[in-house]
């Protein structure tokens, strides 16, 4: 783990929030994990488009119309919430496309019946 990943992690617990560390899994299948990282992968890109947008709409929002600590907390919870779900779902995607990458290239030239 990178010192910037134990740092975000100790500063989530510090401030009262759960880590992707301790979230724990569902039991799935090889075949279920697989199934479900490339499910996420498919939407993955817009994804992370999209919640990227809310991560910056939402930090903008907190800065220029929160005021009281109440209302940070409570934004800086929502931010917190959005990039956890971020994180977990691009771990899916790597996960699928680095397993991609293993197989063979396939090769559109080739007639159907060779192999």
């Amino acid at each position: 783990m990178s010192k910037d990943n134990q740092s975000l992690e100790l500063l989530r617990h510090q401030l009262g929030s759960i880590d992707l560390k301790d979230i724990e899994e569902k039991e799935m299948s090889e075949v279920e994990t697989k199934e479900y990282n490339a499910a996420i992968s498919a939407v993955f890109p817009r994804l992370e488009k999209e919640i990227k947008k809310f991560l910056q709409d939402q930090l903008l929002f907190m800065a220029t119309n929160g005021v009281d600590m109440e209302q940070i907390q409570f934004a800086r919870g929502t931010f917190n919430g959005l990039n956890l779900l971020l994180q977990h779902w691009k771990q899916a995607h790597i996960e699928h496309t680095s397993k991609i990458g293993e197989k063979e290239d396939f090769d559109k030239h080739k007639i159907a019946g060779e192999f």
